[in-house]
């Protein structure tokens, strides 16, 4: 047992040490390649979340009667209104989408491997904390298109009702009426996403704060430049296109198509595919394996040509992705056929990789015996003598 906590206590310390949350170890690198600018990215935008998030905090009112009300105030009547909370949604979304790249960058590039993995599993648990924490602040619009998106994502869990002995205990509906604070969304739902809304940026920031006081790093290497480009990037995007208002949440009418935020639409096409228990299991089965990747791909190798299956994987999760959110946009799903495909395609990727992989394994152990062969001497020649003969 002293063993087993000595070895984990090392495999923390190493990783500790090559820790990297928005790449601050990258500072030369991104200078040749914008692919490192990625963490700095995904740091300036939840600064400019929190900042603007509290500034809203003071006009909002988290209430079912105040909450719609408030927002129209916010954006028509509050001096600059409109552009603190436009800056807060297209901050968090450039947030969202800074990290969903820089995990890709880290997949396709083997970064979570040794000793990468411990910034790989904090990278991976942010993107989950900022997606609970977008639908929980989508939900504070307490529009139409809000309230019927956060309903749909909510009562998913209650599908793992119908799973086998666990099942019996009601464990998916206690998950959504824990979320819900009761049957359905009301007062009590609004008071917890708010509290959740806050609480994951505030705990967030504070870890983050101490880990850079302890370890003495400088938390912010952007330069002025990038700063005023992004700054600007996110003013005009909320002059452009203002942040949405909709029509006040109305539980007695339900709106067509029922969508929420643009990284959970792949969601919604997958809830349309699976059968209600796969549309519970899907996506923490998916959570899951995100996590364990850097303990389930063995593979030496970082290039994609080294480790095929594991590449494999990683483009038809970005294909499916991408593809699920074109069609639940142009509303185009053929329940009875399209589920089938996409099994047969996956599996059919999913072969080939294995397929590929398996060669690359063989040339691989071929290579290492041929140079582990002892030379032969020449036909009719003789070896020759040791250096002791």
């Amino acid at each position: 047992m002293n063993q087993l906590g000595d070895r984990l206590r090392e495999w923390f310390r190493e990783r500790k040490q090559k820790l990297d949350l928005f790449d601050e170890t990258y500072v030369d690198v991104a200078q040749t390649n914008p692919l490192y600018t990625l963490g700095q990215i995904v740091y300036f935008s939840w600064i400019v979340v929190i900042v603007t998030g509290v500034w809203l905090m003071f006009w909002y009112e988290p209430t079912e009667a105040a909450a719609y009300n408030s927002i129209i105030r916010i954006q028509h009547e509050v001096p600059f209104g409109w552009l603190i909370r436009g800056a807060h949604k297209y901050a968090a979304d450039l947030l969202i989408l800074g990290i969903l790249l820089r995990l890709y960058r880290m997949y396709f590039l083997a970064e979570y491997k040794r000793p990468g993995e411990l910034s790989w599993i904090i990278l991976f648990l942010s993107l989950v904390l900022g997606m609970i924490s977008g639908i929980t602040g989508y939900l504070l619009i307490w529009n139409q298109r809000a309230f019927w998106a956060a309903k749909v994502v909510l009562t998913t869990s209650i599908y793992l009702d119908e799973l086998p002995i666990i099942g019996a205990t009601k464990f998916g509906t206690a998950i959504a009426y824990i979320f819900l604070g009761g049957p359905a969304i009301g007062q009590g739902t609004l008071t917890r996403f708010y509290a959740i809304h806050f609480g994951i940026s505030a705990l967030c920031l504070v870890a983050v704060e101490l880990y850079y006081i302890f370890t003495r790093r400088r938390r912010f290497l952007m330069s002025p430049a990038m700063i005023l480009v992004l700054l600007a990037m996110i003013v005009a995007t909320s002059y452009i296109f203002p942040a949405e208002l909709g029509r006040r949440a109305d539980p007695n009418r339900t709106p067509l198509p029922i969508l929420s935020d643009w990284y959970f639409l792949a969601l919604y096409q997958y809830v349309k595919y699976t059968p209600p228990l796969w549309a519970g299991l899907g996506p923490g089965l998916l959570i899951n394996y995100g996590m364990l990747i850097p303990f389930l791909d063995r593979t030496k190798g970082r290039k994609l040509s080294e480790r095929p299956f594991f590449a494999t994987v990683g483009f038809v999760a970005l294909t499916w992705y991408l593809l699920f959110t074109a069609l639940i946009i142009w509303n185009v799903a053929v329940i009875d056929q399209d589920p089938h495909l996409i099994m047969l395609a996956t599996l059919g990727a999913m072969i080939v990789g294995l397929i590929l992989e398996v060669r690359y394994r063989r040339r691989q152990r071929a290579a290492e015996a041929a140079q582990s062969k002892p030379l032969r001497p020449p036909a009719g020649g003789r070896a020759a003598p040791s250096p002791g003969a």
